[in-house]
């Protein structure tokens, strides 16, 4: 059978179960998920084990269920083929946490109810669910796919906690999996190497799904031979390549991102009674004027910052001052129905400590890669540098430690080279037969699994590539219903245009 008709036929196939799409899709979404509490396949009503069993259907495909803790794994779905490539589509199970459930409509953040979203022009957006409505702001990416791309101003919308971020992707790619798996032994045809649907945990915190699939010799991949074959002058595999499926918009192609390192900032003071607080010097007080320093100086910070850094495909660093931050007498911080608590005690003293986190993200270093392991240290050292210069200190003191880092990944230095990558080029071929336009090439705000399958797997990957949806860290997280089945269908094109099919 040729190419083009094997090609029909999976797409026709995945039309007609394009309700089957939409609702796995939503069954999962009802299932809380958060890191390292997928569960699994023994355990009953977690996503672990709804998934298994969803997929390796197909008398070829494998499965294989690798455990990352008690209650978490990464469930891996491999269509063997005739070659030595491999291609990874990886799609992490887990969700960030739902917050105040009374946000979401109907106080329910897992409902998976369908809906409506309206885009209204200059980034804004309008949901319907129910009779309620919510409006709210979109990334200008995001915006733009709205005013380029598309000639329809409403999309018909699955909504809940995860439906975005990440459960469209696992969604989609257990149909192009299920679709190639039925197409292909009917066409008396096989692809031309081996394809790996990995289903990771944890991707939301720790990454340690993807490390145990693609990090090193004891990894799942690893074990199984992928990370031993020949290599490009740049240090990356050949014969292996893949995609990080997460919250792009519109299958927009991502190239890029960059990237994190968390600096703790801890503030030493001196405590005194309260009614005499002239004997003693208040931690939270200094803490204030630094990061009231940072904040008023961050464009001074950063001129500093770029002479070492390459900005040209991902910008200039960023700081979220004081991502978390706590003193003196406090114990812990609950949230209620809608009401924060703090316990605490010590509220008759001067605070002799506080301690806040500054996450920065920063672009290649001019050295990239060399500098990799360098380039934290060097942030945290000028940060810190700044920070002295800025505030004086007498009779307390601060220090500034890098509390983790991650690197920056692209697939280029320059949007141009970025561009010429040929991930890049099937990507937007696929997305241009399923989509009916060529997808813009973008880069991502945050991090993604792609960051380990590049550094630690030497894995060509694409860095992010999703549905198109919104709010993903935010109440009322929302994914486009028609995207399911497009999803699908474009990771299934692009595995036959990696692999090749023989017969």
């Amino acid at each position: 059978m040729a190419r083009a008709e094997i090609e029909q036929r999976i797409l026709g196939y995945l039309d007609t179960h394009d309700a089957e799409a939409v609702g796995l899709l939503r069954r999962l979404v009802r299932i809380r998920s958060l890191a390292r509490q997928e569960g699994t396949v023994d355990q009953p009503g977690t996503v672990v084990h709804l998934l298994r069993g969803e997929i390796g259907q197909g008398e070829r495909t494998e499965v294989v269920a690798q455990s990352i803790g008690p209650t978490s794994q990464n469930l891996i779905e491999v269509l063997p083929g005739a070659g030595e490539r491999c291609f990874i589509i990886e799609a992490h199970t887990d969700t960030v946490p739902e917050g105040q459930p009374e946000r979401w409509f109907g106080g329910d953040p897992f409902s998976a109810a369908e809906g409506t979203v309206t885009y209204l022009g200059d980034r804004r957006i309008r949901l319907e669910v129910g009779g309620q409505t919510h409006e709210a702001t979109i990334r200008e990416r995001m915006a733009r796919v709205w005013e380029t791309k598309r000639r329809w101003r409403t999309a018909p919308i699955i909504y809940g906690r995860g439906a975005f971020d990440n459960k469209a992707a696992v969604a989609s790619t257990v149909m192009a999996m299920r679709a190639l798996a039925a197409v292909l032994p009917a066409a008396e045809a096989r692809l031309g190497g081996t394809l790996v649907a990995a289903y990771t945990a944890d991707e939301e915190e720790t990454e340690v799904g993807v490390h145990a699939l693609v990090a090193g010799p004891d990894s799942w991949l690893g074990q199984r031979g992928w990370l031993d074959g020949p290599r490009d002058a740049q240090g990356f595999l050949t014969n292996i390549s893949g995609v990080a499926l997460d919250g792009s918009y519109g299958y927009t192609p991502v190239v890029g991102h960059r990237g994190s390192v968390l600096l703790v900032l801890n503030v030493q003071g001196r405590a005194a009674h309260a009614s005499t607080p002239y004997l003693g010097i208040s931690a939270v007080e200094q803490m204030s004027r630094l990061l009231v320093a940072l904040a008023d100086g961050q464009e001074e910070l950063v001129q500093r910052l770029l002479p070492g850094l390459d900005t040209e495909l991902l910008g200039p660093p960023t700081l979220a001052i004081g991502t978390t931050i706590a003193g003196g007498g406090v114990r812990a911080v609950h949230r209620d129905s809608g009401a924060t608590m703090v316990e605490r005690g010590g509220t008759n003293a001067v605070p002799d400590w506080c301690e806040a986190t500054i996450d920065l993200r920063f672009p290649p270093g001019r050295d990239y890669p060399r500098d990799l392991a360098t380039l934290p240290e060097r942030i945290r050292a000028e940060v810190e540098r700044f920070l002295r210069e800025r505030v004086p200190v007498e009779g307390w003191s601060f220090t500034l430690a890098a509390a983790g880092s991650s690197p920056p990944c692209a697939l280029g230095r320059t949007p141009a080279e970025a561009a010429r990558h040929p991930l890049v080029a099937l990507a937007q071929r696929a997305g241009e037969r399923v989509l009916g336009y060529v997808p813009d090439i973008e880069t991502a705000p945050g991090g993604t699994d792609a960051t380990v399958m590049i550094h630690r797997g030497h894995i060509p990957t694409l860095v992010e590539l999703g549905a198109a949806g919104g709010l993903s860290h935010d109440a009322h997280e929302y994914v486009e219903r028609d995207q399911i089945t497009a999803g699908a269908k474009i990771l299934a094109l692009m595995a036959l245009d990696v692999l090749g099919v023989v017969q």
